[in-house]
Parts: structure tokens; C-alpha cells; sequence
């Protein structure tokens, strides 16, 4: 099962940053210090759960696991994407149909996780503006179709 939480700080990265470990502590119950950097640059908490916290632009989004890794990122929804021609060669050959933000979404989502190509990809409803993807090994059923409140942080 997939829980996807999310809040909304100031937008510059240092904020973002900040409020995604404070949301993880919050929603978990742990301490920031309890929070490990793996080799690979991803936070994680020894024994779990797994999660993956994406921001943009004052948007904080963060998906906890029960069923294993996931990857989540998050974009505005009119944010452009340049170079569209390469990145889609280089991410979704042979797709011309799909929004390019969608894809962009759900590739980095990829990367945020350890599945690979193995990882499924869903896209939860969000806020109005919001554009997000999950990746994950669960089933539709085992994700949101929204996500809760936003979370209120102390500042």
C-alpha cells in the first residue's frame, strides 16, 4: 500500500528541502537524525518504511511503502520542458502521444526508485496546477486516487 502526503512552504529549494524531512518526520514519527543519506543520495530510515519525497517549486510530495521501494516526483503543471524532440528519443522512444510532462514525471519517478523497468507507473489525482507520478511495484489498486490534507509544518 502506497500513502501519499503532501504540504506547501516557501519556493526556493532550501525551504522545499527542509519542509520534506519535516513532513517525513511528522507523518513517520521519527527524528531528523534518525534519517540516513544512502550511497546513492536517497534518504532513507533503517528498518523502513521506504519513501521517496519530491518538491517543486513550494510543492512537497511524499510517498510511504509498505510493499517495497518507490520513486515519486512532482511538477507544475505548466511548467516547459525544453527540448522536447530529445528528451522524448531519450526516455519514451516511439511515444508522441503522451504530454511530455507526464512522461517527465514518471521518468524521474523511475529514478528515484531501484525498480527499473520493473516499476509501474501511476499517476495519483492532485491538486489543481500539480502534475505527479509514483512508481512503485503495487498494483492500481495498492495507490491513492487522491492524496489527504495538506500537512501543516511549523516554520
Amino acid at each position: 500500500m502506497i500513502k501519499l502526503y503532501y504540504t506547501l512552504t516557501e519556493h526556493n529549494k532550501e525551504a522545499e528541502h527542509r519542509a520534506g524531512r519535516q513532513l517525513l518526520c511528522k507523518v513517520l514519527c521519527c527524528a531528523e537524525d534518525e534519517i540516513f543519506i544512502a550511497a546513492n543520495g536517497k534518504p532513507y530510515l533503517p528498518g523502513g518504511p521506504c519513501f521517496s519525497i519530491s518538491h517543486s517549486h513550494g510543492f512537497v510530495l511524499l510517498a510511504v511503502s509498505d510493499d517495497g521501494d518507490v520513486g515519486c516526483d512532482v511538477e507544475p503543471a505548466d511548467r516547459v520542458v525544453r527540448n522536447e524532440e530529445a528528451i522524448r528519443r531519450k526516455i519514451a522512444p516511439g511515444d508522441d502521444v503522451t504530454p511530455l510532462l507526464k512522461l517527465w514525471v514518471a521518468h524521474e519517478a523511475r529514478l528515484k526508485s531501484s525498480l527499473g523497468d520493473a516499476g509501474r507507473i501511476h499517476y495519483p489525482a492532485m491538486p489543481p496546477g500539480w502534475v505527479a507520478a509514483i512508481c512503485c511495484l503495487g498494483e492500481d489498486d495498492a495507490i491513492p486516487t487522491h492524496l489527504g490534507r495538506d500537512i501543516p509544518l511549523r516554520h
